[in-house]
């Protein structure tokens, strides 16, 4: 079967918080202000927004098959929401993965129905979905961190960029460093997953190892610095 390992990067709707509270005129940052205001005067204290009043940004993929390992971003940094969000509906009905997250349930799946929801375009078809941190935690209410957790399970760590980090991204129009980060978090999962496997007893201790060549290859190949850094990383463990 195939695996697809989702992430997504978010930042305000801006169209949606101009409209809301009657903000034409305003630019893009100061319509991120007043949303976060509005949203920690309605008691709000996680200083996220609401997953409705999210827009996505950026969306990477980790997809593995008995023939394929690869870990990019969908479309470019140029691209908006409606190409990325078409591009996922295309590559999952093609291929029919199941998918992996770190806490999908929560995160990304919500903020991606309501996308397609915004857009009114169909959305993606999976073979089904794992929720990785729900599988070792037994509860994905917790926010546990992805970085300490792959520290606790053999790797280097990705720090996650916060919301300001990938909104003052945007806004300076550099979202490649947003791309780059989500695809660092991806081969977090896929290694906290193999991790699982082996300790479940899915797969042998050969097959781990194997498992964690295969990637650091396909990484090597990928010809990315963060992707080589990475890996470079992982060699000194």
């Amino acid at each position: 079967m195939s695996l697809m390992f989702l992430d997504i990067a978010t930042i305000p709707d801006f169209w949606l918080g101009e409209r809301l509270y009657n903000l034409h005129g305003l630019s893009e940052k100061d319509i991120s202000r007043v949303m976060a205001t509005k949203n920690r005067e309605a008691g709000d204290v996680s200083g996220m927004l609401p997953q409705h009043m999210q827009r996505v940004l950026a969306i990477s993929v980790l997809f593995q098959d008995k023939d394929s390992f690869k870990v990019w971003s969908v479309g470019d940094a140029e691209s908006d929401e409606g190409d990325l969000l078409k591009i996922l509906q295309r590559y999952t009905d093609e291929y029919k993965p199941a998918v992996v997250t770190w806490c999908g349930d929560e995160t990304i799946f919500p903020v991606l129905n309501f996308r397609y929801l915004s857009h009114g375009t169909q959305s993606p078809l999976f073979a089904g979905h794992t929720n990785l941190l729900s599988e070792l935690a037994r509860t994905s209410s917790k926010p546990y961190s992805l970085h300490e957790v792959a520290v606790l399970a053999g790797s280097p760590g990705n720090m996650k960029m916060s919301c300001d980090e990938v909104l003052n991204s945007y806004l300076k129009n550099d979202v490649e460093p947003v791309r780059n980060n989500l695809e660092l978090k991806l081969i977090d999962t896929w290694l906290i997953y193999q991790r699982w496997q082996l300790v479940i007893g899915k797969i042998d201790q050969s097959t781990y190892e194997s498992e964690i060549q295969l990637l650091m290859m396909a990484l090597k190949h990928e010809e990315k610095a963060h992707l080589i850094n990475f890996v470079a990383n992982m060699d000194k463990i």
